[in-house]
């Protein structure tokens, strides 16, 4: 399971983001293409440094290595400059990657070096009203090809829906406006925790 922050800044932001990983979140993206580097540091020194790790940075990578945080992710704009990307980097550590897809043919493309990809939307989203689902999703698992990288789910996911997405063969789910607009977003966090936790078990 993984969540990903809204686009701006949010109050007690990094207060939640230490909470949720306290009750265990694996894995947190930090998507915030609207604030300047140096509000995106302040929010990183204020979640607690032993939480670095299990950080995704979307942009400003060249900070990663500041903060021991060793996973970038890359959407369809800036994985055409992958490559690049990396040498500008220049860091010895072990990096992780993961991508964003919007259909099949793209995701069986990639290459084996990232880890997992967004795919999405799997349903109707929730942080970008009109931004409807076109996804035949049956039909489109039916054409995948490759699993060397894991498919996660993203788009319009709540406690009410992921435990179907893994079902029908997605290896993961990521929550955006399904926690952070919830009514009460930890009692929605919860939920899918134990709903990803007792799948994998």
């Amino acid at each position: 399971m993984i969540i990903i922050t809204p686009t701006h800044s949010i109050a007690n932001e990094a207060e939640t983001i230490n909470n949720l990983f306290e009750e265990g979140l694996p894995l947190l993206h930090l998507r915030k293409p609207e604030i300047y580097t140096s509000k995106l540091r302040r929010l990183i020194e204020s979640v607690d440094s032993k939480y670095h790790s299990k950080l995704v940075l979307h942009h400003n990578y060249e900070i990663a290595s500041d903060y021991n945080i060793n996973r970038l992710h890359f959407t369809e704009r800036n994985r055409e400059s992958f490559e690049n990307i990396l040498k500008e980097l220049k860091t010895d550590a072990e990096m992780i990657y993961s991508a964003s897809v919007h259909n099949m043919p793209d995701f069986n493309q990639l290459p084996s070096r990232f880890d997992y990809a967004f795919f999405s939307p799997v349903y109707n989203s929730i942080s970008k009203p009109g931004h409807k689902s076109k996804n035949d999703l049956g039909e489109e698992l039916n054409q995948r090809t490759s699993f060397d990288t894991k498919l996660v789910a993203l788009g319009g996911i709540t406690a009410n829906n992921c435990a179907s997405l893994l079902s029908i063969g997605f290896d993961d789910f990521a929550l955006l406006g399904g926690f952070w607009q919830a009514e009460n977003p930890m009692e929605e966090f919860r939920k899918c925790l134990k709903i990803s936790n007792d799948y994998v078990r």
